[in-house]
This record gives C-alpha cells, structure tokens and sequence, in this order.
C-alpha cells in the first residue's frame, strides 16, 4: 500500500515538473524571436543606407543623426520601464512593447520626411529600450543562477539571428521592391509576434520571494530530499533577495561599474555596426549591394559560435568551482582586449575580405559582454530589485548608441573616405583595451554580494 502511495506521489509530481520544462522552453523560444525581431528593426537602417540616403538627399551628418535618434529615448524608457518592472504582469509589458516597434515601422512604409523619419526612429528606441533586459528577466523567473548560461546564451543569440536574417532577407526585399518595403515587413512581424506573446507567455517563480523552483531534470527524487534541498537554496538566499538595496548603493559597486562599462564600450560597437557597416562595406570596400548584405549577416554569423564557445567554456569552469569572477568576469575581458586588438588591425592595408574577417571577430567578442555582464549583475543584485537593475545598467551603457553613429557620421563628413571609417572602428577598438583592461580590477561578483551583505 506504501508503495502504491509513493507510486501515486511520483506520478502526481512528475506532470507539472514536465509541463514546467517544456513551458520554460517555449518561453525561452518565444524570447528567442522577439530578440530576432529587436535586432532586425534596428539593422534595417543601415542595410538600406545607400538608397535611403540617395532617395531623401541625406548627408552623412544627417543620417547618423537618424541613426542616434533612436537612442534619444531608448536610456530613457529602459530606466522608467525598469523601475516598474517588477510592480507589473511582465507578459503584457513585452506584448506592448513590440506593438510599439510595429507601430514605429509602419509610417516608413510609405515616402516620408526627415522629420518623420526621426520621429519613428525616436519611437522605436523608446520601444527597444528595455527590451533586452525584461527578457532576460523573464528568463531568469525561470532558471536559476547555475542554470543560467544556455537559456541567456539562446536569447541574446535572437539578436544575432535577426541580423543574419534580415541582412540577406532585408537587402532582398529592397532590392527586389523597394527600401520603404523592408519597414512594411518589419512593421508586420512585430504585431504577428505580438499575438504569439500572448499565447504562450508567463513569467516563472525562480527568485520570488526568496523560493527557487526545482530545476526540473526528469528525475524525481524524494520529497525529503527536495525539501532539504529547497532549504539550503532558501538560505543561501534569502538575506540577499530579502532586503532592499538603495539603487545607488548597487549602481556604485566595483562589479556594476565594470559592466557598464564593458557594455558601454560594446554596445558602441553594437550601433555604430547597425549604422554604418554595410555602407562601409558598399562606399569603403566596393562590395555590391547584396553582397554586403551576405557579408554583414555573416559577420554577425560569428557571434553564434564565438558565443557558444565562451558560453560552454564559462559553465564548464563553474562547474568545477571556479568563482565566477574568473568563469565570467576575467573571461569577459579577455575577450574584449583580443576584439580591441582585433579592430586595431584594420589600418595594416589588409584585403577587404581580411578586414571584414577581423571586424567579425572583433564585433562578436564584443557583443559578449551583453552575454555575461547580466549575468554578472544578476548575481550581485538582490532578487527583488533584479529586474530593476538590469534595466537601468543596460539604460545606462546603450547611450553609447546616441554618441557612436552621430559621431562618425560627423567623421565621415571630415574625412569622406574608407580611411575615416576605419578610424572610427579603430577608435572603438582603444575604448574595447581599455574597458579590457578594467574588468580585470574591477568584476568580482562574489566580493560584491559580501560587501552589500554587510551594508544591510
């Protein structure tokens, strides 16, 4: 009869801990897409550079004033989004976040103005601005800190999908129609995901309220056991998720710092490449126009398996209890030293398939700190405050996005060349060593948690 009964206990644990990993998946996948589309709508501009400058007679100032004008709000909306986050239903908040994005495409689909241009630029920022990090908080509802990597992984890695998507894809529909058509498209797969969000959207228990949900590997172990192991996960953190920490407090520690500006630094790279690339490719290198298109979405293509690797190498030196101020923080700024050294390659008067080779790797090392600075912060901030940190450090760091394209469009007005767009790619490449550089000092996460421990 006891057997029976235990028999029946199993059985009754066992569906919901299923239907908990797949559902934790499909969520993960559902993420996965609204990256793609992120990163879609804002490589767009730059794949339709060359016609959209010819058609409405934009200068290069001009044009890197539009691409900056969407980051006039995107800091902005991060920090006010953030700070309600955790106060509001996550799975509307993202529904009505990519609604926004469509609603930013849609007047570009028809001939339009400067004006209007930069109006929907403006919009679509303050749509894009706290996107990344509510999905990785939504993420983080699901997986605890251990388990982190690969879902975090597959996420960002949505936004390296849409570039290498929309590169061949974008550049085709342009060529074959014309310019405005890629908005029309953009505007339309944004309110198509809109739908799919809520269907099968939620936002999972991990962290709340001091709880760790089970990580769910299939195997049911008994209920004695699952208790012991939810207390020690309970204690461990329960003084760190429980109390409030002034934001000030977070934003001025050594761990926070060193992420922002890591990210700052790299998500320099991440706009000006949006902005600027494919033209450089078309106007500094001579490739045509659909072969910059494949060009670019395979230089972003690198990223996956640059990401991959760092990403498995990382879990692998956590799992054999390296701290992870070496597994993640030291890591990290390895790779931005060796993308800083990369860029500064590309004043040697090497052939162009070499210098795009090189920019590949230099932009997808980069693009890693927004793989691993969150999970940095996650592990410093309190549970309750997660989602709110993370939206304001990644606030904070994507003004770099309204300083990076305005100021090599103004360098590219000065110079007009190849050789102007290549300082502008090497001057980033210095910001990369120096951030480098820093994080060595700087990124120490188990530090951090004891010295804000002592603070309360």
């Amino acid at each position: 009869m006891f057997e029976a009964e235990r028999s029946g206990l199993a059985a009754a644990h066992i569906v919901p801990v299923e239907r908990t990993q797949v559902r934790r998946w499909v969520v993960v996948g559902a993420l996965f897409l609204f990256m793609l589309i992120n990163f879609a709508d804002k490589a767009v501009l730059g794949l339709v550079a060359v016609p959209m400058m010819h058609d409405m007679q934009l200068t290069h100032g001009q044009f890197g004033l539009v691409g900056s004008a969407f980051f006039v709000l995107f800091s902005l909306s991060g920090i006010l989004i953030g700070l309600i986050a955790d106060r509001i239903n996550l799975r509307w908040l993202l529904a009505a976040l990519a609604l926004t994005w469509a609603c930013a495409q849609l007047p570009l689909a028809w001939p339009t103005s400067f004006g209007v241009l930069v109006l929907c630029r403006i919009l679509l920022g303050a749509g894009e601005g706290p996107a990344s990090p509510l999905a990785l908080h939504v993420v983080y509802s699901w997986f605890d800190d251990r388990e982190r990597n690969l879902p975090t992984l597959i996420v960002q890695q949505g936004a390296t999908a849409g570039v290498i998507v929309a590169g061949p894809a974008l550049t085709y529909i342009s060529q074959r129609w014309h310019w405005h058509a890629t908005f029309l498209t953009l505007g339309v797969v944004g309110a198509v995901w809109t739908v799919l969000w809520l269907c099968v959207g939620k936002v999972g228990g991990v962290g709340s309220r001091g709880s760790v949900r089970g990580s769910g590997t299939g195997t049911m172990r008994s209920a004695a056991h699952s208790q012991q192991g939810a207390s020690r996960a309970f204690a461990a953190t329960q003084s760190h998720s429980a109390t409030r920490v002034s934001y000030r407090t977070l934003l001025a520690d050594r761990t926070v710092i060193g992420v922002m500006l890591q990210c700052f630094v790299g998500y320099a790279v991440i706009a000006i490449g949006f902005t600027w690339v494919p033209a450089y490719f078309r106007l500094g290198l001579g490739f045509a126009a659909t072969q910059a298109g494949w060009l670019f979405a395979a230089q972003v293509a690198a990223q996956i398996p640059v990401g991959i690797a760092l990403a498995v190498f990382s879990h692998r030196l956590l799992k054999r209890g390296v701290p992870s101020r070496r597994a993640r923080g030291t890591l990290i700024s390895v790779a931005c030293v060796v993308s800083g050294l990369a860029y500064g390659t590309l004043l040697l008067g090497l052939p162009p398939f070499v210098k795009v080779a090189l920019m590949g790797l230099a932009s997808a090392l980069a693009i890693q700190t927004f793989t691993f600075g969150p999970m940095l912060v996650a592990e410093v901030a309190p549970a309750g405050q997660r989602g709110g940190l993370l939206a304001i450090t990644n606030s904070i760091t994507t003004t770099a996005g309204l300083i990076g394209p305005a100021a090599m469009g103004k360098l590219l007005g000065v110079m007009g060349d190849a050789h102007g767009y290549e300082i502008g790619f090497v001057s980033t490449g210095v910001l990369l060593l120096v951030a480098g550089l820093a994080g060595f000092v700087l990124l120490d996460p188990q530090r951090s948690r004891r010295r804000l421990d002592a603070l309360r």
